[in-house]
């Protein structure tokens, strides 16, 4: 491929513009390690670009995959407008968001992330989830779509396999998995919070939502009034807070301590 205008690959042009692909049913996978999980994955998938010094990477058992473009170095970062240093982009359909049903499942957690903004942490988040076992993520209308390219590529791909719900109405919502039988829990250092660890417990509580608060602001006070539990990871004097992926880690970690605990 050597036409820059060619239409099948005009879903490639300037990706730094992160607004293009919202409302447009799509999104970019950067990076071999997450284009082969997105190649191993179950959705659907136009194309993928290979800079020609990568085009090895490019394994015969994906050949049926999806159409395969492969481009002199130079003008593919002339297409996508960076140093295209990865050398291998995948444009993919958009899942659909999960229903709440959906996001139930065996491990009995679900992460809900009301308003977290930066897509780095966003990413870290889902890898976090996935490595220690939770079952879906819930996002607020104002998180960052999940499904921007640096939050997939921060992510490494484990997004392809987890359950995402975006909800109008979070309180109503987290109200209906209450009522349903889960346990709401925020991870927020308030005057009504307990330091971790978790209880030992948990046995008599088997499904969980944690809720992960805004960068800046923690998590919102509607929500805190639906929550049966309230956690802060206890610091050292002159430190406020964690960076909420890092706070998610630790989280994480103790609810996935506790299941294997409880056997």
């Amino acid at each position: 491929m050597t036409d820059l205008n060619d239409e099948r690959i005009a879903c490639y042009q300037e990706l730094r513009d992160a607004n293009r692909f919202r409302g447009a049913g799509r999104f970019i996978a950067e990076g071999w390690r997450v284009v082969e999980r997105l190649l191993n994955s179950d959705l659907q998938i136009d194309s993928v670009l290979i800079s020609e010094r990568r085009q090895e990477l490019f394994a015969d058992r994906f050949a049926d995959r999806a159409e395969v473009f492969v481009m002199p170095q130079k003008q593919a970062e002339q297409l996508v407008g960076y140093n295209f240093h990865a050398g291998v982009l995948a444009c993919a359909v958009r899942p659909e968001f999960a229903s709440l049903e959906q996001l139930r499942g065996p491990h009995g957690l679900i992460v809900c992330c009301p308003q977290i903004h930066g897509p780095d942490n966003l990413g870290s988040i889902i890898r976090l989830m996935r490595g220690f076992g939770a079952d879906g993520l819930l996002l607020g209308t104002e998180s960052a779509d999940p499904y921007l390219r640096r939050v997939v590529r921060v992510s490494m791909g484990t997004i392809f396999g987890l359950p995402i719900g975006r909800s109008n109405s979070l309180p109503q919502d987290l109200l209906i998995l209450k009522e349903s039988g889960y346990r709401i829990i925020a991870a927020e250092e308030s005057a009504h919070s307990q330091p971790l660890p978790l209880p030992q417990d948990m046995d008599s509580f088997p499904r969980q939502v944690l809720i992960l608060g805004n960068e800046a602001e923690g998590v919102a006070p509607e929500l805190l009034e639906l929550c049966d539990e309230i956690f802060h990871i206890p610091m050292q004097p002159g430190v406020d807070s964690l960076n909420v992926a890092d706070a998610a880690a630790i989280f994480l970690y103790h609810f996935a301590s506790v299941r294997r605990h409880l056997g």
